[in-house]
C-alpha cells in the first residue's frame, strides 16, 4: 500500500518535494489525462459527429447521475474510515461500509429510474433524450456508483491503485480496445448504444476485481458488502448528516461536466462533440493544481492544526504561482497551434478554436487564485466551500443556458469559465478573511519582486517559497520557537 502521509528529506524544492511524494498519484493522473484525451481522440474517428457528441453527453449525464445518486457516502467513507483503518478493525469497517453501499444502492437504483422515465417523456423529440437507442445509458448509473466507492474505501485504506487506477484509466482504456475491435471487425461506424453497452459491461466485471483487491488489503475481511445488520439510525438521520458532502460532490462533478449537456441539448450533438474536444484539451491545463492537491491536502490539514498559517500560504501561494507560469505557457502555445491540437480529434474540429481558448483563458485566470474549496474542505471551513460552490454554480447554471440560448456553444464556454473564476476568486477571498491564508499567486510574487529589487536577478527565485534553509516543504514535525522569532511566522 502507498501512503499518502510519508514525510520526505533532504533540501529539494517544493515542486521536487510534491512530485516525490505523490509520484504513483503522479502516474496514474498522467496516465488518465492520456487515456481520456485518447478516448475523445478514438472515437471521434471511430464514430459519425452525431453519435460521437451523443456519446460523450450521455457518459458525462451517467457519471453526473451516478454521483447524484451516491448521496455523498463517497466522502463520508473518507472521514469515516481512516482512523479505523489504523486500528486494522475491519468488521467494524465492513458494518460502516454496508450501510454507506446499501444507501449508494438505493440512491443510484432510484436515480437510474427517474432518468429513465426522463428518456419515456422525452421520445420522438429532439436531443440526446429523444432517441430511444441512447436510454442504454442508464444502465451505467449504479455501476459506476459502486465503482466510485470502491475507489473511496481503498484510498480509506491507504491504496493509490484502487483510488485512480480502475476509473481512470483501466476503464477507459478497455472500452477503447473493445470498441476498437468491434470497429475492425464490422468496418462501420460505431453507434452511441453499443459503446455504452460495452462499458456497462467493463463495469460489471469490475466491480468483483476490485472487492477482491480490498479483501487483500483488509487482510481477508469481506469490507464491502451490503449485508448489515439491523440497526437503529433512521434514514432520515443518514440522510442529513449526508447532505454537505452530498451537495459537495454533486456540484463538483456538474461544475465540470453540465456544459458538455447543455450545448448538446440546447445546440445537438454535433456542437456538443466539438465542444467536448475542447473540453479534453482545456482541461488538460488543470492537471498542474490537481495533481499539486494529492500531497498537499492533509499537509493542510496538519499544518492547520498546529497553527502554522504561514506555512500554508507559503505551499499553496508558491504552487499557485508555478501552476500559474506552466498554464499560462501552455495558453501561449495553444492560442499560436490550437488548430493543430483540435485536428487530432478530426479535421472538422477545428471549429471549436474559439472555445478552447476561452475554456483556456478562464483556467488561467482560476489557476491564478489557488486550489479552491479544497482549501476550505481542509481547513474546517466546508460549509463555507459548500455554500460558495453552489451559490456560484447555480448563477453560473442560469447564465449558461441562457448564453447557449443567445450565443451558442461559445456563450457556454464564457458563462462556464466565469463561473470557475468566480468560485477561485471567492474561496481565495473567504479564506484570507477568515485565516489570513493566501491561497492566491500573489504573496510569492510579490516576495519575488521584492527579493529581485532588493537582492538582484542572480538569486535563484526559488529561494523566495522555500519555507527556512535545510527544511522541506513536506516536513510534518513542528517547528522549534527560535529566539525572538515573530509568532506570525507560524500562524495566528
Amino acid at each position: 500500500m502507498t501512503s499518502f502521509f510519508q514525510a520526505s528529506g533532504g533540501s529539494v524544492t517544493m515542486l521536487s518535494n510534491i512530485l516525490r511524494q505523490s509520484w504513483l498519484a503522479m502516474v496514474y493522473r498522467c496516465s488518465g489525462a492520456a487515456v481520456s484525451f485518447l478516448f475523445g481522440v478514438s472515437f471521434a474517428r471511430m464514430m459519425t459527429i452525431e453519435e460521437y457528441g451523443a456519446l460523450m453527453s450521455l457518459m458525462t449525464f451517467a457519471v453526473v447521475a451516478s454521483t447524484v445518486g451516491l448521496f455523498g457516502q463517497q466522502f463520508r467513507v473518507l472521514r469515516e474510515i481512516p482512523s479505523i483503518a489504523v486500528r486494522k478493525c475491519f468488521p467494524e469497517i465492513g458494518s460502516i461500509v454496508a450501510k454507506q453501499v446499501r444507501l449508494a444502492c438505493l440512491g443510484s437504483i432510484a436515480v437510474t429510474l427517474v432518468s429513465l422515465l426522463l428518456f419515456v417523456v422525452a421520445h420522438g423529440r429532439d436531443g440526446i433524450f429523444g432517441r430511444w437507442q441512447y436510454c442504454t445509458s442508464v444502465l451505467l448509473i449504479l455501476p459506476l456508483a459502486l465503482i466510485e466507492m470502491q475507489g473511496s474505501l481503498g484510498r480509506a485504506l491507504g491504496s493509490v491503485n484502487l483510488a485512480l487506477m480502475t476509473k481512470d484509466v483501466l476503464w477507459r482504456l478497455l472500452i477503447i480496445l473493445l470498441s476498437g475491435v468491434l470497429f475492425s471487425t464490422f468496418g462501420r461506424p460505431l453507434q452511441a448504444g453499443d459503446v455504452l453497452m460495452i462499458a456497462t459491461g467493463i463495469l460489471v466485471a469490475l466491480i468483483p476485481a476490485q472487492n477482491g483487491y480490498l479483501r487483500r488489503l483488509a487482510e481477508g475481511y469481506n469490507v464491502f458488502t451490503v449485508a448489515v445488520k439491523r440497526s437503529n439510525d433512521r434514514i432520515g438521520d443518514i440522510l442529513s448528516t449526508s447532505g454537505p458532502f452530498w451537495v459537495t460532490s454533486i456540484t463538483s462533478v456538474m461544475g465540470g461536466t453540465i456544459d458538455v449537456i447543455i450545448v448538446s441539448v440546447m445546440v445537438g450533438p454535433e456542437a456538443g462533440g466539438y465542444y467536448y474536444a475542447a473540453t479534453r484539451i482545456a482541461f488538460l491545463l488543470d492537471f498542474f493544481l490537481a495533481t499539486f492537491c494529492v500531497p498537499a491536502a492533509p499537509l493542510m490539514a496538519r499544518l492547520f492544526d498546529e497553527n502554522r498559517h504561514a506555512e500554508i500560504t507559503r505551499i499553496t501561494s508558491g504552487a499557485s504561482l508555478a501552476a500559474f507560469v506552466a498554464v499560462l505557457g501552455c495558453v501561449a502555445t495553444l492560442a499560436a497551434a490550437g488548430d493543430l491540437a483540435l485536428m487530432t480529434f478530426g479535421a472538422d474540429f477545428t471549429r471549436a478554436y474559439s472555445v478552447l481558448m476561452v475554456l483556456a483563458i478562464g483556467l488561467l485566470i482560476s489557476t491564478y487564485f489557488g486550489i479552491g474549496p479544497i482549501a476550505l474542505n481542509m481547513t474546517g471551513h466546508q460549509r463555507a466551500a459548500m455554500q460558495i460552490v453552489v451559490a456560484t454554480w447555480a448563477v453560473g447554471l442560469l447564465a449558461m443556458i441562457s448564453a447557449t440560448w443567445a450565443f451558442g456553444a461559445l456563450g457556454a464556454a464564457v458563462a462556464g469559465s466565469c463561473a470557475g473564476v468566480a468560485t477561485r476568486v471567492w474561496t481565495a477571498a473567504y479564506m484570507y478573511a477568515a485565516e489570513g491564508i493566501d491561497i492566491t499567486a500573489t504573496t510569492t510574487l510579490i516576495a519575488l519582486v521584492r527579493r529581485t529589487m532588493r537582492r538582484g536577478p542572480s538569486e535563484p527565485l526559488m529561494d523566495a517559497v522555500r519555507p527556512e534553509t535545510g527544511a522541506t516543504i513536506l516536513d510534518l514535525r513542528p517547528r522549534v520557537r527560535r529566539s525572538g522569532h515573530d509568532v506570525r511566522d507560524s500562524g495566528r
